[in-house]
C-alpha cells in the first residue's frame, strides 16, 4: 500500500476507534435502561409519594435546606423514571419534541402572567375543574379505543394527547393558571415562600406534556432519518432499539 494511503487509512481507523468507544457505552446504556420497566415505575411512584406530600405538607416547605433537598430529590426521581422511554428513542426526536414542549410552557407562561385582570383564571376554578373533568373523561376513551381499535391508530391517541394536554396548558390545573397564582395580583395567588411548590408544578406539567410525545418518538420517530448512525450504534431494523 502506498504511504500516502496507509496513512490517510491509519487516521480513518484511529478516528473510527475513537468514536467506537462512547457509541459502544452508550448503546450498552441504552439497552440496560431499556429493562428498568420496574425500577423507573417505582421512581417516578416515590416522586408522586413525595410530591404530594410537598405540596400538603406547609411545614415541610417552610423548611428551606429540607425542602430544597426534598425538591432536588423529587426531580431526579422524575428524571430517572424518564430514563426507560429515553432508551427507545432517538436524540433528533427527543430534542425536536423537547423544544415544541418547552415553546408551548414558554407560551401559556406568557398568556396567562399577560391576561387582563378581567380574565383573571383563579376567579373561574370551578368552571375550569369542570371542563378538566370532561376532557379527562374523554381523553380515557380514546386512550383505551387506542389500545383496543387498529383502525383507529394514531388518530385516538392524538385526540387523547390533545384533550390531555389542553388540560395540563388551559384549564384546572394548569400552567397558564399557575402563572396567574405565581404572578400574584389575582384573586388566589401563591406565596413568595412557595417559589419551589410553584417550579415544581410546572416542571411536572412540562414532564407530562413531554411524556406522552414518546408515543410519536418511539413508534414513528418522524425526525430520525432511517440511516441515522452518526449519535447511535443501532437503528430500527438492525439492534431492536425500538419495539414494534
Amino acid at each position: 500500500m502506498p504511504e500516502g494511503n496507509m496513512i490517510a487509512y491509519n487516521i480513518v481507523g484511529g478516528t473510527a476507534g475513537e468514536m467506537e468507544y462512547p457509541l459502544g457505552f452508550l448503546e450498552r446504556c441504552r439497552k440496560i435502561f431499556r429493562h428498568f420497566e420496574i425500577y423507573c415505575s417505582a421512581t417516578c411512584s416515590v416522586a408522586g409519594i413525595l410530591f404530594t406530600m410537598f405540596v400538603f405538607n406547609e411545614n415541610l416547605r417552610s423548611k428551606k435546606i429540607f425542602s430544597r433537598a426534598v425538591a432536588f430529590l423529587i426531580v431526579e426521581l422524575l428524571v430517572f423514571s424518564m430514563f426507560v422511554l429515553i432508551a427507545r428513542t432517538w436524540i433528533p426526536d427527543q430534542m425536536a419534541f423537547y423544544f415544541f414542549c418547552v415553546l408551548l410552557m414558554v407560551v401559556a407562561l406568557i398568556v396567562g402572567c399577560h391576561l387582563s385582570f378581567t380574565m383573571d383564571m383563579t376567579q373561574y376554578i370551578a368552571p375550569l375543574f369542570l371542563m378538566s373533568f370532561i376532557l379527562v373523561t374523554i381523553s380515557i376513551y380514546f386512550l383505551v379505543v387506542n389500545n383496543f381499535m387498529e383502525k383507529l391508530k394514531p388518530y385516538a391517541y392524538l385526540i387523547f394527547e390533545i384533550c390531555l394536554t389542553s388540560v395540563m396548558t388551559l384549564c384546572s390545573k394548569s400552567v397558564m393558571l399557575h402563572a396567574q397564582t405565581i404572578s400574584g395580583d389575582r384573586m388566589v395567588q401563591m406565596s413568595s415562600d412557595d417559589s419551589l411548590l410553584a417550579a415544581l408544578f410546572l416542571f411536572n406539567e412540562f414532564l407530562a406534556v413531554y411524556a406522552m410525545t414518546f408515543y410519536w418518538q418511539i413508534n414513528y420517530n418522524y425526525f430520525t432519518s432511517t440511516d441515522f448512525l452518526w449519535m447511535s450504534t443501532s437503528t430500527k431494523h438492525s439492534h431492536d432499539t425500538t419495539p414494534i
